[in-house]
């Protein structure tokens, strides 16, 4: 059974272009670990590869959802076992990559054992969503269970909608099944983790700062103007980094120079919770982001 692979870490660190060399050199499967590509249409602020780079490095995980469509911590944990399977009997290496850290610590340090998505409580949930709004939402979960509200942003429509539906499926605190439910970890391979952080701070703030206008360039906005158009302010995708400050933008609450700040700020903030989650991981060899050699560093830990 060949090993896996995962490449982690701060946004803009090259662990794309990592994964890529390695795809390059062994028999593997690429697998996007991020909670925004996953969608179509958002591209430029997800940084999604190009239709020629994903062409020429497949990735699986990229672009399967619409965007007003839901998409779990389960349900990522479910299909890269899926993949994980099909990679072991083609004897190849899946090379996991990306930065959307709850994903890996779901799938190599195990989450919750929480109930299956019930559809027709869902419907009700959005139903209410779309009547009273995320806030009334919110109030009902502070009512339900207090505990949990304390650990879930009031903004974040996902996960207050997931704790109501599990609150409402067990008749039960979501946060009680949470600390009562067994966490195991169902993978049985041998588990290579490497991450890459920043190793100048200023530098690496100058960079997002780059990137950012260059997303603008690129169209960014009228990127949002068309997800908006199409679908809806209310999709939680929009609440990502980037896209959540281009809504601000075009409703006309932030000036161009305070949209690119705050959103280079907010893509600053994010790396430094996921530099967080390396303390709740468990990682092989943490890299420099200018480090030199990094395959073959990697190819040391392959007994391949």
């Amino acid at each position: 059974m060949k090993p896996i692979i995962a490449i982690y870490g701060p946004t803009h660190t090259g662990k794309t272009d990592l994964a890529n060399a390695l795809y390059t050199k062994f028999p593997s499967e690429l697998i996007s670990v991020d909670s925004v590509q996953i969608y179509k249409n958002f591209d430029i602020g997800s940084n999604k590869p190009s239709p020629e780079e994903i062409k020429k490095f497949p990735h699986h995980l990229i672009d399967i959802l619409e965007p007003n469509e839901d998409f779990s911590v389960g349900d990522f944990k479910k299909r890269s076992l899926e993949i994980i399977q099909k990679a072991d009997e083609d004897s190849k290496i899946p090379i996991f990559v990306g930065g959307t850290m709850m994903y890996f610590y779901s799938l190599f340090e195990g989450l919750a054992d929480l109930p299956p998505r019930d559809d027709l409580i869902r419907a009700d949930l959005n139903c209410d969503l779309e009547t009273f709004g995320l806030s009334s939402l919110f109030q009902r979960l502070e009512k339900i269970d207090p505990e949990a509200a304390l650990k879930i942003h009031h903004h974040d429509t996902q996960r207050i909608l997931r704790a109501l539906e599990v609150c409402i499926i067990t008749n039960n605190k979501f946060s009680e099944i949470i600390k009562k439910t067994h966490k195991k970890n169902l993978l049985d391979h041998k588990i290579l983790s490497f991450a890459i952080v920043p190793d100048n701070r200023a530098k690496y703030k100058n960079e997002l700062k780059i990137r950012f206008e260059t997303m603008l360039k690129r169209g960014l906005v009228d990127e949002v103007k068309s997800i908006i158009e199409r679908f809806s302010k209310n999709i939680s995708a929009l609440n990502a980094v980037g896209y959540k400050q281009c809504l601000e933008f075009i409703d006309g609450n932030l000036s161009e120079e305070e949209f690119i700040t705050k959103s280079v700020n907010a893509s600053y903030q994010l790396a430094k919770r996921q530099i967080t989650w390396l303390n709740k991981l468990s990682t092989t060899r943490i890299f420099e982001k200018d480090e030199m050699n990094k395959v073959i560093k990697i190819e040391s830990f392959l007994q391949i």
